[in-house]
């Protein structure tokens, strides 16, 4: 019954979005279901779910990939970096580029 219900009204909260709200709400949803443990999958830790809502990005270093990366993303990079699993994932990117 308790499932029934909680699929009524999320039914109903995202038939009243418009189309471009849905990823978000579907996002912001499911990351908190992911953060109070209803969910089997391993929550991926508050810096990362920080990093990928803010999108925080660092400007000091300059972009080699110019051609084929905007700054943007590039910034992105070296503001990712700086969380645990990212360490050479810049390196990677300029040593792997086309």
């Amino acid at each position: 019954l308790i499932a029934t219900i909680r699929m009524t009204i999320f039914r109903w909260v995202v038939r009243g979005l418009f189309e471009r709200h849905k990823l978000t709400f579907n996002a912001l949803l499911t990351f908190t279901l992911l953060k109070l443990g209803k969910l089997k999958e391993e929550h991926p830790g508050d810096l990362q779910v920080d990093f990928l809502f803010r999108g925080p990005v660092r400007t000091d270093v300059e972009n080699p990939l110019t051609d084929w990366l905007p700054n943007t993303a590039w910034f992105a990079v070296q503001k990712l970096i700086d969380l645990d699993g990212f360490d050479s994932f810049a390196q990677n990117m300029e040593k792997d580029a086309p």
